[in-house]
């Protein structure tokens, strides 16, 4: 089946697994944390990469100086001179300009908070794939659990027709003998209440129906109002391993209780990138520039130099200090974390183990109950016609007959879920295709 559209018709479980992996937001949610973890131990080591930054400037400035001054003409007529007198203005202007440009290379040679950093990178990026791997399964998991409820759901339904059936014929039985003056009209009344309530329960359970098969089609990313009909799927294997067995898989393989052990590595990473920061720090740097002068004369000047500095942290205002016992202290929190989260797997492999067992023990129970109540309605209902029995005794009958196979739908889906639910919990649900979704 295509993951981009679906045209209807029948699913398989199996065609379901396959969608839900194609296209689960939640699953290529957990996709891109690993894209962005791959970038974090990049982004230890680049604290050891070089830098390089250029600067340049120019200037360009104008003086413009006005100065007044007398100045003195001498006018000659008829062989007489007579000297005049003026101010006059005079502008001086004076330009200049100034160009520099230079660049800057630093090369960090020693930082001890690096390495604690790469490996804090590299850590995460192992934790991220496995989140990745328990997205999916959790995912494929309710992908299930909503594949069964509608398939529950369809029997349930199944189950209230067959019910409205066989009260609709114990109605217009007891209509015929009411007529024939062998019963009262109470009869015919109750057959009709009982007809009228297990319509109700059938709308009901339509209603709920169609509420599972809309929550099946948002997993599956199905459009709105999308045709389709989900195929039962075979039975899963019954066998019942032993709880020791079970607990010790799930320790061995269960992806969140992994990020949890991770997550006490991870907080010793952070701690000894403090303590890095106790460390000397060591650069070298190379500075060049150049510059241009114009103006009255022409200047030109390079100049470049190189040092190696070092910079020992003393003491900071006990930030440091403060930090570093912070993490400490954080380490002996996540390892207990780590120890509650492995009382909670211990909790969901016994009761998911539990509900295995107790679901096959009932379950026998569940067939020999209807195939006892179909008995018991089909005599009583035959004495009714004969009139040995009263139409409370049929309509208890049948009453029980509904509550009967209805319990024996609910415990068969349930089962199904139960067993799945036992691998789930244990981390080995869906292997294969975990697996095959592994990102290298």
């Amino acid at each position: 089946m295509a993951a981009g559209t679906v045209t209807g018709g029948e699913l398989t479980l199996e065609q379901a697994y396959d969608r839900a992996l194609a296209t689960d937001q939640s699953i290529s949610i957990a996709y891109w944390e690993i894209r962005k973890a791959n970038l974090l131990p990049w982004s230890a080591l680049a604290k050891l990469g070089p830098q390089i930054s250029a600067s340049g400037n120019y200037e360009k400035s104008s003086i413009a100086t006005k100065n007044t001054v007398i100045q003195t003409t001498t006018t000659v007529v008829n062989g007489v001179s007579t000297p005049t007198t003026e101010f006059v203005d005079i502008t001086n202007h004076s330009r200049s300009g100034s160009a520099t440009g230079g660049f800057t290379y630093q090369q960090p040679l020693i930082d001890l908070t690096v390495f604690p950093a790469f490996h804090l990178g590299t850590l995460s990026k192992m934790a991220t794939r496995l989140e990745h791997q328990f997205t999916i399964r959790e995912t494929l998991f309710g992908l299930v659990s909503a594949f069964y409820e509608v398939l529950k759901q369809q029997r349930l339904v199944q189950v209230d027709t067959e019910t409205l059936r066989l009260t609709n014929e114990q109605l217009d039985l007891a209509q015929k003998r009411a007529n024939v003056g062998e019963v009262t009209r109470a009869d015919v009344l109750r057959a009709q209440v009982t007809v009228e309530t297990a319509r109700q329960t059938l709308v009901q359970d339509q209603g709920m129906l169609d509420l599972d098969r809309n929550t099946l089609a948002n997993i599956l990313n199905f459009a709105p109002d999308t045709p389709f009909s989900v195929i039962e799927p075979p039975d899963y294997p019954t066998g019942l391993p032993e709880f020791g067995t079970l607990l010790g898989q799930a320790y061995e393989h269960r992806e969140d209780l992994r990020v949890k052990k991770i997550a006490i590595d991870q907080d010793i990473a952070r701690r000894g990138e403090i303590i890095g920061q106790y460390g000397p720090k060591v650069v070298g740097q190379v500075d060049g520039d150049r510059g241009h002068i114009s103006g009255t004369g022409a200047d030109s000047t390079y100049s470049w130099d190189a040092l190696v500095s070092v910079q020992i942290p003393i003491f900071t205002g006990g930030q440091r200090e403060i930090d570093l016992k912070t993490a400490g202290e954080q380490i002996q929190e996540t390892r207990l974390q780590y120890e509650q989260a492995m009382k909670t797997v211990e909790a969901d492999v016994k009761q998911g183990w539990l509900n295995v067992r107790t679901l096959q023990q009932t379950l026998k129970a569940a067939h020999a109950q209807v195939v006892a109540a179909e008995q018991g309605y089909h005599d009583l209902e035959n004495q009714y016609r004969a009139g040995t029995a009263t139409s409370v005794d049929v309509l208890s009958a049948l009453n029980d007959l509904n509550t009967a196979r209805k319990d024996l739908a609910l415990q068969t889906y349930g089962y199904q879920v139960a067993l799945r639910n036992l691998e789930e919990v244990s981390g080995v649900f869906q292997e294969t295709r975990v697996q095959r979704s592994k990102i290298r």
